[in-house]
């Protein structure tokens, strides 16, 4: 049977054969993992492949790195995020964390200057530890989420891991608000170190299991096993 609904590529090799073709159009979807787990490459690679292979307008934004530390960052996977810049598919937007209360208005100030499909918070955990308590958490959280589905934007969040939590946000808010959730992981003392797996993702007959992948000079590839 053919799905219907419409996804755009996400730009891993390897992904989209998991997850029925690739991300449901507009909806909100979760990379989560501990520290050192890949969750800025795999966000970066899918604004590469909607900006220069897809020629889709794109929005970053880094609540952590600088704009001048993406493109270096992005630059050894040869990924030449200062010419999308140029050529206007992308535009990278700082919003430090202790801002949380302007991030949504300048999401949209930076949506009316451009027309954008695909959209990156990295991170959003970084905004969450500048709020009083959980009751503020999950208030911005549903007030970012419901601004993103009226736009209509594919975007990808990246939510950090606590190293001895075996949750998947710290807070435990946006894994039930979000459409979908792909979990990176590293263990250093496992045969198969750096993996995903697609704990949730809606509107999609989804892989299960858990799937090996490696980072090479062009990106993440997941491994065929």
């Amino acid at each position: 049977m053919t799905d219907s609904i419409q996804r755009i590529p996400s730009g891993i090799p390897g992904l989209d054969d998991l997850i029925s073709g690739g991300f449901v159009n507009g909806t909100i979807n979760m990379v989560t993992g501990k520290t050192g787990t890949a969750k800025s490459t795999f966000c970066a690679q899918f604004i590469n492949e909607g900006a220069a292979q897809q020629q889709e307008g794109t929005l970053y934004i880094t609540s952590e790195e600088t704009r001048l530390s993406i493109l270096r960052q992005v630059n050894q996977f040869g990924w030449d995020f200062a010419s999308l810049e140029q050529q206007e598919l992308l535009q990278i937007l700082e919003v430090p964390p202790f801002e949380v209360k302007s991030v949504i208005g300048k999401i949209s100030e930076a949506l009316e200057s451009m027309q954008v499909n695909r959209l990156v918070i990295d991170s959003v955990s970084m905004f969450e530890v500048s709020l009083e308590d959980r009751h503020s958490i999950r208030k911005f959280l549903f007030t970012l989420f419901q601004r993103l589905r009226e736009l209509g934007v594919v975007a990808l969040i990246t939510s950090e891991i606590p190293e001895r939590s075996e949750g998947l946000s710290p807070y435990g808010a946006e894994e039930f608000m979000v459409d979908a959730i792909i979990k990176l992981q590293y263990q250093e003392l496992a045969d198969i170190q750096r993996n995903l797996v697609v704990r949730k993702m809606r509107m999609t007959d989804h892989s299960p299991n858990i799937h090996p992948f490696e980072i090479g000079s062009t990106g993440i590839q997941l491994k065929q096993i």
